[in-house]
């Protein structure tokens, strides 16, 4: 009876469906860079090649460049004869007011007249510089001057830069030209135009200052005249001359503020007092904490009178009862004490009471006194308060006169002999050497946009890359497992596939034969208990290396002293049998007719062969395949041997992997390395499943990531 898969027995497949691809690891990109560097060397080729171009066509370009130093402000202020407080700060506004001038249409349209530039035909149209190279100038499309002189300024701004060095105050100013001698002379221009605007705008506020001084000075002295004589007839008018009158009125009026101050405290005394005692009157008490009945000795006799009374009431009690004579003299004696006590507390508050009025009037007086010395002092104050306003007047016409003189002195002084506030350190000098292109940075640029361009590329065509080209792409795949990546063998021959060789024979330790026994363990675990009998080898589309897998396999299954038959079951190549049994005239569809035995022995010890031997292909090869007969033939000699090749079709060329693999143990799937894409391996794993078959996994062949071979060896 033919021998079924347990799956038990088999390696698991990974569970889940559906698993999102792997990332891109530094090792796999390391992977892709390998496999893609001749698309890198071909990009950086091509833009090395375009820098190379851009630098050999492009016309040269010179740059000038002058310095010019902003005077700080303690400088300007010295050379000025400005006096007061010298500002030693960085003034950022100052500088950068100055970049600004620079780049003004006026500095530039300066420069293009100075220069002539409205002639050059480098500086009247954008594409002057081929008419320059071509030594005849082209006529300007405008003839107005102005128009000229415009578009040479519109064009001059452009290739001229003005930029602070830094945080200090010194500006640079750089010019680009065709030709060096012309850079030179456009940035040297620049501070000539910008240090003759200095003098004139310096030359220009002089003057204006000047006669705005002139006429400010004829009006103020009117006005000064004026304010001396006023000051002069109002303390004739008011007998101010001395300046003394108000000075004794305004001694008694602090004295008297004194004097109140001193009254209110003593009235603020005599009201607390006389509240107290008022208080204690109310309260019906002799026994209050009051200072005039404490220090009193009239009172202290008469408590002491009446502390005796009431020890004697108390004694008489003690001895006698409550109702005794004695004790009702003792009480009255008491009672008595305490009339006296109160009539000399009401005497004290009435003193008091004398005491406070006192006070009152006399605070009263004082104010009233303070009254009449402000009235009095007011009269005499407005009079000086006029004459000060009126002296203040004319000592600020004074001021100002003067201030103004000095002043006009100085602005004629400043039209005479102007002074700019910047100088030139560094004068531009002619360029040994052009600005741009530079060829060794362009050519730099240039490799390095193609290595990211190649990089680039190469990682997006792995990134859409839909093809398998590891195990982790096939485990995506919801029950299917990666069995062996097997490298690439060989090198093809004229555009002809290499002829097929027996690799685990002739190299032994390869990496491929490695690889491949992989396989074969993971067979041999699935047949401990003789479970896979039969086995057939397929792949999705032809060319994929199938034939050569089986043939390899079961070589190495005859190493190990395991009888193995290898069944050429590809009715579309036979390969097995043109290699091993090129002489075969019997073959498998004898054996499927009448029961013959075909199989041939090859040159490798307990490896045998049924080769398939026709003259025509068979149109009905799936019939065949999933026969009757094919069963019994499988049958019998899955008794004879340990364990038995097929050899199929590929899956896209006909449909005999689906008709004879539900009569197998199992099936493996052999896919192409960065050809075999990821959905065809996945429909093939489904058609297969739904035709029965049992697959055991994928062999992943010509594998050229040697890393990737090395990592799952």
């Amino acid at each position: 009876m033919m021998l079924r898969v347990d799956p038990a027995r088999l390696p698991m497949p990974p569970s889940g469906a559906g698993s999102p691809a792997p990332p891109i690891t530094l090792r796999s990109f390391g992977g892709v860079l390998r496999q893609s560097w001749p698309i890198i060397a071909a990009c950086i080729v091509l833009c090395v090649a375009g820098a190379a171009s851009f630098v050999m066509l492009s016309v040269p370009v010179y740059s000038a460049a002058t310095q010019l130093l902003i005077e700080p402000q303690r400088q300007q202020q010295l050379l000025s004869f400005e006096a007061g407080m010298l500002d030693l700060t960085l003034d950022n506004a100052q500088v950068e007011s100055q970049i600004e001038l620079l780049r003004s249409e006026r500095i530039t349209s300066a420069v293009v007249k100075a220069l002539g530039l409205s002639e050059d035909p480098e500086f009247q149209r954008e594409d002057g510089w081929l008419s320059w190279l071509r030594g005849s100038p082209e006529t300007p499309a405008r003839d107005a001057e102005s128009e000229r002189v415009r578009v040479a300024t519109a064009i001059l701004t452009r290739r001229v830069g003005v930029r602070r060095v830094g945080q200090s105050y010194v500006i640079e100013i750089t010019a680009q030209a065709f030709r060096p001698e012309r850079a030179a002379e456009v940035a040297n221009a620049y501070t000539d135009a910008y240090m003759r605007d200095q003098f004139d705008a310096k030359a220009r506020v002089a003057r204006s200052g000047a006669d705005w001084l002139q006429a400010r000075i004829s009006d103020l002295r009117v006005e000064l005249n004026g304010s001396a004589r006023a000051v002069e007839d109002f303390k004739i008018r008011n007998d101010l001359a001395s300046g003394h009158s108000g000075l004794l009125v305004e001694q008694q009026l602090s004295e008297m503020n004194s004097q109140l101050v001193t009254a209110r405290a003593q009235t603020t005394q005599a009201s607390a007092r006389l509240a107290r005692i008022q208080a204690v009157l109310q309260a019906g008490t002799s026994t209050a904490a009051v200072a005039e009945i404490l220090n009193n000795q009239v009172m202290t006799n008469l408590r002491q009178r009446q502390q005796d009374a009431a020890q004697r009431e108390a004694e008489a009690r003690e001895r006698y009862g409550p109702e005794h004579s004695s004790v009702v003299a003792a009480r009255g004696e008491v009672e008595q004490a305490e009339r006296d006590v109160a009539t000399e507390v009401r005497r004290i508050a009435q003193i008091y009471l004398s005491d406070h009025d006192i006070a009152v009037s006399r605070e009263r007086g004082i104010e009233l006194r303070i009254r009449q010395l402000i009235a009095e002092a007011d009269r005499r104050r407005l009079a000086r308060v006029t004459l000060s306003e009126l002296e203040a007047q004319a000592q600020s016409y004074r001021r100002m006169y003067q201030n103004l003189l000095e002043k006009l002195s100085e602005t004629v002084q400043k039209e005479t002999l102007p002074v700019t506030s910047a100088r030139v350190i560094a004068p531009a000098t002619t360029p040994l050497d052009k600005s741009s292109p530079r060829g060794k940075l362009t050519l730099a640029l240039g490799t390095a946009v193609g290595l990211l361009l190649g990089v680039a590329i190469s990682t997006v065509r792995y990134t859409l890359d839909q093809t398998v080209r590891s195990s982790a792409d096939l485990q995506r795949v919801p029950g299917l497992s990666c069995l062996a990546l097997l490298p690439a063998v060989g090198k093809r021959l004229r555009g002809r596939a290499k002829p097929l060789g027996l690799e685990a024979i002739d190299a032994p330790f390869s990496g491929y034969t490695r690889a491949l026994r992989g396989v074969k363990i993971a067979l041999d675990i699935a047949r401990e208990g003789r479970t896979v009998g039969t086995l057939g080898i397929t792949s999705v589309s032809s060319g994929e290396g199938k034939t050569s897998v089986a043939l390899n396999l079961a070589c190495l299954s005859a190493q190990a002293n395991c009888r193995t038959l290898l069944i050429d079951a590809d009715f579309l190549d036979c390969s097995l049998t043109r290699m091993l049994a090129p002489g075969a005239t019997e073959g498998l569809l004898e054996m499927l007719a009448d029961g013959r035995d075909t199989i041939l022995p090859t040159r490798v010890p307990n490896l045998d062969i049924l080769p398939a031997v026709f003259s025509a292909r068979p149109a009905q090869s799936s019939d065949i395949l999933r026969s009757k007969q094919m069963h019994e033939v499988l049958n019998r000699v899955a008794g004879t041997y340990d364990l038995v090749v097929l050899d199929l079709s590929a899956m896209q060329a006909t449909t005999d992997a689906r008709a004879i693999g539900r009569i197998l143990d199992g099936m493996i799937l052999v896919a192409t390395w960065g050809e075999t894409e990821r959905d065809s391996v996945e429909m093939a794993a489904i058609t297969l499943e739904a035709a029965y078959c049992r697959l055991l996994g994928v062999v992943l062949n010509k594998v050229r990531d040697g890393g990737a071979v090395a990592r799952a060896v």
